[in-house]
């Protein structure tokens, strides 16, 4: 009965391949502070707000005012003003999904700025000409 152990694989032994492999594997994230954080969700609130807002103006965009109490340059503005604190007051009131969406999409970019995928590694050179061919 032969009890060998198997003849080591001399291509790539373990010592080699681990340093690599740990080399492209995934970094941690880190950890938010909790003042940046809480301004990613204020801004992503704010575009919400201003999105709604802008709705709102484009709403109000058809609708006609009567004499003598309308109409004017000082209607045109409290509209404005008027579209920018509804868009304001839904969004603070949980809006319309918005602002969840943005933060999440504002977190990725974030995660993906500080762990960038690595590199592929080049083919050798008699591999990429017989894929050249």
């Amino acid at each position: 009965m032969d009890i060998s152990l198997p003849a080591p694989v001399a291509a790539n032994p373990f010592g080699q391949v681990l340093p690599k492999a740990l080399a492209h594997a995934p970094k941690a994230s880190t950890p938010m502070s909790a003042a940046k954080e809480q301004a990613m969700r204020e801004t992503a609130q704010e575009f919400e707000a201003v999105f709604i807002g802008q709705m709102t103006e484009a709403m109000f965009a058809g609708l006609e005012t009567e004499e003598p109490f309308g109409g004017g340059h000082a209607e045109k503005m409290w509209r404005s003003q008027l579209s920018q604190e509804m868009g304001r007051s839904i969004s603070a009131s949980g809006g319309i999904g918005i602002a969840e969406s943005v933060y999440r999409s504002m977190i990725a970019q974030q995660e993906a700025a500080l762990n960038p995928l690595p590199q592929p590694t080049p083919l050798p050179q008699a591999a990429a000409a017989a894929y050249a061919n």
